[in-house]
């Protein structure tokens, strides 16, 4: 009885989690990663305190994500993975940083 208690249960978890719950691969969160940092430094440039844009921040975040494909809650996700996990996140900045130092302005 435990054993079917357990299969169960299980069962009903995995069938619980949808897409929206899943991480945004590598490759496309490294993309919106950047435009995010690109993003955040308008901000800031033009705002200069956090208070003032974080809620229009957010909000061309969520529209950034959105047009990709993804929600807020997934990119959020993503970043926390990543977060964790230094050396996937180095990489992925070395790219980033790769890649703005290959664009001319």
């Amino acid at each position: 009885m435990k054993y079917l208690t357990f299969i169960l249960f299980f069962i009903v978890i995995s069938c619980s989690s949808s897409d929206d719950d899943a991480l945004i691969p590598k490759n496309d969160f490294t993309k919106i990663h950047g435009e995010v940092l690109v993003l955040e430094a308008y901000y800031q440039n033009k705002y200069r305190s956090v208070g003032v844009y974080k809620d229009s921040m957010k909000q061309s975040v969520t529209d950034l994500v959105k047009k990709k494909g993804y929600t807020f809650d997934q990119y959020e996700k993503t970043y926390d993975f990543y977060a964790v996990r230094q050396k996937d996140f180095q990489e992925i900045n070395s790219e980033l940083i790769e890649s703005f130092s290959k664009k001319k302005l």
